[in-house]
């Protein structure tokens, strides 16, 4: 935690000193200049019968009260600044961070820890920063001063004061820290519910459609339960000392007043001199029944800033950049050596992949659902690195490969496309110029949408393509893949969506507009496939065979099998 605001609270230093000023400014009028006045009021005042010494007591006390209020609305106004930056620079960092992470990396949290960790977490870091400005750094310091004014007037009731302090603090910090195992677990249990909260608002389609919305409920009504009692024991360890503080500080305040009466008949102690006893006395319990609340944030705080510094210190997967780093030419050729790969916690997704695409020619991949075909994509991209073997771009491992120049081999056309809330022109490219996108257009089919459209390419676009069909919406994806000039491309079943006469006249233009490049194909239908010069049949990540059209038919059980559900039984190969 402490590492947390060295580093990210430096460049709100100024507002810290500020709030330390005022706060500091607050509390010494109060204990030295404005509670003496009372004592002064009854002995020089009240004894002697002199209004003037009270009017003027009065008066100043008037003023130092408007000067405390004052002196609190700026040491508001000034921790509120510094923790709000502080905070800001905080969730900053995280979301930066999050964006840096690679799938493989992104995959080891989770995007609902993640979520948790940049808002959840940093909103229990912003509670303690708050808190630590306003009081953590001043209560200490004004319950030793007021200890030690106590000492100076009255050392009998000072030890008392001091002994039960002591006491009451020992059982806040012990039970306190007890409770921190139970506030990591109750994050954890946080996480999921944030994952099973995204599941449903996602998938709240195929929930409805299916009629499963009585399981998922009770997965919710479950989480939300264990989440529940994970609460209840942690904060049962915390609650109760607030009032267990109050309850002994008070039995405190009546053994004072005792003690007291006793001295001012005994003559050991005036009456101004005890009442002003009394007045610091209570400041001080006022003082000391903020701890409890102090201190159960810290547990909380304490796994919230564990959880945030294991996401900021963690060390992404680097590329080792050799001699590419400034290559300027790229074929695009590529090649896989006996690849092997399985995600975090699963056996190998796919193994024994071997293949080499040359530059003019299509690869297509095609088999069941789950065979590995996007794996192949995404390990091609070195978006997660295989476990085994090799995978060469242009004789480049992409393990040694600088990252930038990676990512600018490929144009990804994705099998889910993402549409953004804004114009047609900038979900297709913010760099390529007008010609080329227009270019896209036409070779994608999606020129015929935009003939209807006022606007054209300044069409404004919903949020993830509301205002468009799915088929729209893999025009406009195709568009966007083709825009960009590289020497690969991938299309990831991105032509499912469109009727059979629109996806051959797209596949066309495509195939003529990006002719000479290295182009990999990801499908379900054999029709999309059925002219690449190389078709890799995939079953359970391995390959089952590979070759043009013609040869599978003889040679390779698995695509006659889909051949044949796709009804091309009666058509001559």
């Amino acid at each position: 935690m402490i590492s947390l605001f060295r580093k990210y609270m430096g460049r709100y230093t100024p507002f810290v000193i500020a709030t330390l000023i005022t706060t500091g400014l607050t509390y010494f009028i109060q204990i030295c200049l404005l509670m003496p006045e009372s004592k002064r009021i009854i002995d020089k005042g009240v004894n002697v019968h002199d209004t003037g010494v009270i009017g003027h007591s009065g008066m100043m006390m008037i003023i130092f009260t408007a000067i405390i209020g004052v002196l609190t609305v700026l040491s508001a106004f000034f921790s509120s600044k510094a923790t709000a930056g502080f905070s800001c620079a905080v969730r900053k960092a995280c979301f930066r961070k999050a964006n840096s992470l690679s799938p493989q990396d992104f995959s080891r949290f989770g995007e609902s820890t993640l979520l948790n960790r940049t808002i959840a977490d940093v909103n229990n870091i912003t509670v303690i920063s708050i808190n630590a400005l306003r009081l953590w750094m001043a209560i200490p310091i004004l319950i030793i001063i007021e200890l030690f004014i106590i000492a100076f007037n009255n050392v009998i009731i000072f030890m008392v004061l001091a002994f039960f302090f002591v006491l009451t603090v020992t059982f806040l910090m012990v039970f306190t820290f007890r409770s921190r195992p139970n506030f990591e677990k109750l994050q954890k249990k946080l996480d999921k519910i944030n994952l099973n909260m995204r599941e449903r608002i996602v998938g709240v389609r195929h929930i409805r459609a299916f009629g499963n919305e009585g399981f998922v409920n009770h997965k919710s009504e479950k989480l939300h339960e264990e989440a529940y009692s994970e609460a209840i024991d942690a904060n049962r360890r915390i609650n109760f000392l607030s009032p267990v503080g109050m309850v002994v500080m008070n039995w405190v305040v009546v053994l004072i007043y005792l003690i007291g009466t006793a001295q001012v008949k005994e003559g050991m102690a005036s009456i101004s001199q005890l009442l002003l006893i009394f007045q610091y006395v209570s400041y001080f319990i006022v003082s000391l029944m903020s701890i409890p609340f102090l201190i159960s944030v810290l547990p909380k705080g304490a796994v919230s800033a564990r959880r945030i510094n294991e996401l900021l210190d963690f060390k992404p997967t680097e590329y080792e950049s050799t001699e590419n780093k400034s290559r300027e030419h790229t074929r695009g050729k590529v090649e896989f050596r006996n690849v092997v790969f399985g995600y975090s916690g699963a056996l190998d997704v796919i193994a024994d992949i071997s293949f080499t695409a040359e530059p003019g020619t299509t690869t297509a991949f095609i088999g069941t659902t789950g065979s590995g075909k996007t794996t192949i994509m995404n390990l091609m991209q070195g978006l997660y690195l295989p476990t085994f073997g090799d995978i060469l771009i242009d004789g480049i491992s992409i393990r040694d490969a600088d990252e930038q120049w990676l990512r600018s081999c490929f144009s990804y056309g994705t099998q889910r496309p993402m549409i953004f809330q804004d114009t047609v022109r900038n979900n297709i490219s913010k760099t390529a110029s007008e010609e080329r996108i227009r270019q896209a257009c036409d070779a994608s089919c999606f020129s015929e949408i935009l003939a209807d459209k006022a606007q054209g390419l300044d069409f404004p676009l919903a949020q993830g393509g509301m205002n468009l069909s799915g088929g729209q919406r893999q025009r406009l994806s195709l568009a966007r893949t083709v825009a960009r000039e590289a020497p690969i491309y991938i299309f990831d079943d991105t032509f499912s969506a469109l009727d059979a006469q629109t996806e051959k006249k797209a596949r066309e233009a495509i195939g003529e507009m990006i002719k000479g490049k290295t182009v990999m194909m990801v499908a379900q239908k054999i029709s999309t496939v059925r002219d690449a010069e190389r078709i890799i049949v995939l079953e359970k990540g391995r390959i089952a065979g590979q070759g043009r059209h013609e040869e599978l038919l003889k040679t390779c059980p698995v695509y006659r099998e889909i051949y044949q559900t796709q009804c091309y039984l009666d058509e001559k190969g």
